[in-house]
């Protein structure tokens, strides 16, 4: 499942949620273990996105990934993974919001996060700092 709304919700304990479609069957199938994997994924995975995204049988075919030791997938070349226990559950709307229980987490690679907006893929670009001693520069 790839989810545009993810968001950290508390250190102490340490909880996370995301927002699936209510009618989600990909929601109902993780509903049913209890349990979770967020794939983080890489500036460089737009195809894993769109594969995921797209209406096929399998979408892991094709795809390298290894299991936790809780049996949950943890794809290749990721950014980072957080594995979670579902904490509760609320409804709202035609989505619901997804806590879960961190219980472990690691980072992969040290890339960027891939990003979407405005119907585009992306990264963030780096730039430098603004010299803020230099005259010229806008106020």
């Amino acid at each position: 499942m790839i989810v545009g709304s993810f968001t950290s919700v508390s250190l102490e304990p340490p909880l996370v949620a995301f927002l699936p479609q209510r009618k989600s069957i990909s929601w109902q199938r993780i509903a049913a273990t209890g349990r979770f994997c967020v794939n983080v994924l890489a500036e460089h995975q737009e195809e894993v996105c769109r594969k995921f995204t797209a209406s096929v049988a399998d979408r892991f075919e094709g795809i390298e990934y290894r299991l936790s030791g809780n049996g949950l997938p943890i794809l290749e070349n990721i950014l980072a993974w957080i594995e979670c226990d579902i904490d509760v559950v609320h409804e709202a709307g035609d989505h619901l919001i997804v806590v879960g229980r961190v219980r472990s987490l690691a980072v992969e690679q040290p890339h960027g996060p891939l990003l979407f907006f405005k119907g585009s893929y992306g990264g963030f670009l780096s730039s430098p700092a603004p010299d803020l001693n230099d005259p010229h520069r806008s106020h």
